[in-house]
This record gives structure tokens, sequence and C-alpha cells, in this order.
């Protein structure tokens, strides 16, 4: 395989994955200022838009739905090229074309998912399978950048099948958090870090218990990645995969933070909110990179032993 064509797939897959990371930002922001309403229910055009709705009217909420659709489908154009990059270059590396083949199909539904939402008045939870979808295409973009490094992340040891693990169940509980705040994004609940100034909310409403469970895990989270950042050090991690589980707990220390802004603003602020969904998806991808470096790594001891077992 010659370095230009892992070049050229780990510049289509890399941008692909920033536009999809920029698109997440945008799709907060256009949900926390209610722009998701600017185009009407007209998809993926503009209702009464310039151009039978190909371009959107001087209207604030209409160009902020309307650079959200239009970055949506940069990112389907991203993800088709990376895609047919992958097939082309890689085509025996299964590893790289199955996630960046599985991403193509994935917008696909997602962008279904989106037109439910706009037919049906933005519904919640499809907002929050909405974003769901777009973390598993973040997941699949990232670990095909991942796997068109130049060089493999780490040498096999023994110890990076339990390291693995214990980097996917990080990444799943900022997953969890994540879409857990995803479905009570828009409910201000006073208190923070406690819900309702309680340390145990006395309300058995579902939406109350949701939150809850939003700051809980939070808090919980926060354990957890001091732990692997510790153990990071202590397991003689290579560079860069020890790098972004550091990164990940900065990252994730950041996003308490704006999660408490978004309380002390009454969830009020787009800015805040867009910026906090973007630094929950950075948290979730770095934590997927560093588990694919140390699960790549783990493929590479296993075909060791099988290549020596042969011998």
């Amino acid at each position: 395989m010659t370095a230009t064509s892992f070049t050229s797939t780990r510049i289509l897959s890399r941008s692909a994955l920033g536009t999809t990371l920029l698109l997440i930002a945008i799709g907060g922001y256009t949900r926390g200022s209610g722009s998701g309403y600017g185009c009407e229910d007209s998809w993926p055009l503009c209702q009464d838009g310039l151009l039978g709705g190909v371009l959107p009217r001087a209207e604030y909420h209409m160009v902020v739905e309307w650079t959200h659709r239009w970055i949506a489908a940069l990112v389907g154009l991203l993800a088709i090229a990376t895609a047919v990059a992958a097939w082309r270059r890689h085509r025996e590396e299964s590893a790289i074309v199955a996630p960046a083949v599985a991403a193509v199909g994935v917008i696909g539904g997602q962008a279904w998912v989106g037109r439910l939402i706009v037919t049906n008045d933005l519904d919640a939870d499809l907002v929050s399978v909405h974003l769901a979808i777009s973390m598993l295409v973040v997941a699949l973009l990232t670990i095909v950048v991942v796997n068109t490094a130049a060089e493999p992340s780490a040498a096999p040891r023994p110890d990076n099948r339990q390291w693995t693990i214990l980097l996917a169940s990080g990444a799943a509980g900022a997953l969890t958090v994540l879409l857990l705040g995803s479905y009570v994004h828009n409910l201000y609940i006073s208190g923070w870090p406690l819900v309702g100034d309680e340390l145990l909310p006395r309300s058995t409403h579902r939406l109350m218990i949701v939150h809850y469970l939003h700051r809980a895990l939070a808090g919980v989270g926060i354990i957890y990645l001091v732990y692997l950042s510790r153990q990071a050090v202590r397991r003689k991690r290579p560079l860069t995969e020890g790098a972004l589980v550091h990164y990940a707990g900065l990252a994730y220390l950041v996003n308490v933070l704006l999660g408490a802004a978004n309380v002390f603003t009454r969830v009020d602020s787009s800015v805040v909110i867009a910026a906090h969904l973007l630094m929950a998806a950075l948290v979730w991808t770095t934590l997927v990179a560093a588990t694919t470096m140390a699960h790549s790594a783990q493929r590479l001891r296993s075909a060791s032993a099988t290549a020596s077992t042969r011998l």
C-alpha cells in the first residue's frame, strides 16, 4: 500500500469527521435557538425560500436551519468520498473499508430520521435518536481516521485486551451521559450539581429521573476518567494513546463546567448549549480513538501469536 493512498483516505476521513463534529455543534445551536422551525415542514428545502427553497430568505432562523441542512449534505458527500477511497485503495483491509462503508449507510438512515423530525414537529424522542445516530457516525469515521494512521499506534502488549475494555467502558459511559443530557436538554432544573437542591429527588417524574441520572453519571465519569489517565501513565501506554485519554479527561472537565453554565443561564443560551454538546462529542471522539488504537494493537498481538503458532 502506497503512502499516497493512505494520505488521500486519511485526509477525506478527517475532513468528514471534522465536518460531522461541526454539524453536531450547529445542530445543538439550531435546537437551542429554536431555529429548527426556520424552514417550517419543508424538507430538505426551505418553505417559501428563494429559488424554490434552495436558498433561504434573509431571516435568522431560516438561515440557521438552512446552514444545518446543507452542512449535513456536505457530511454525506465527504462520507461517500471516504468510502470510495477506502474501497479502491484498501479493499483488503476490513478495519478501514467496513467502517467507511457503514458510515455512508448510517448517514442515509440519519437523513431519514432528520426528515421525520421536521415532519413530526421536532419530536424530542426523535431528536435524541438523531443525535445517537450522529455519535455512531462520529465513531465510524474516527475508526477510519485511526486505522489510516501511517504507523501502528502501539506495539502488541499482554495487557492490551484489559486496557481496551477499560477504554471502551469509558467511551460507553460518556455516550450515555451525552444521550441522557440530550433527552432533557431544554428542561431547566435548578440546584446544580444537585437536582432541585436535593441529593435524591423526591419527584418520580420520568424527566426528573433522567435529569438526576445525567448529573449523577456525569460525576461518576469524572472519577473514571481520572482513573483512566492514571492507568495510562502506570501502564506506560504509547504517547498518542495516552494523550487522547488525558485530553478526554480535560474536555470532560470543561464540559462539566459548561453543564453548570447551562443551568446558571437557565438553558437559555444557544451558544452554551452548542458548546456543551460539541465538547461532549469531542470526549466521545477521543475515547473512541484511544479504544481503536488499543484494539488495533490487540489485533497485531493476536496476528503475531497466530503466525508464531503456524511456524
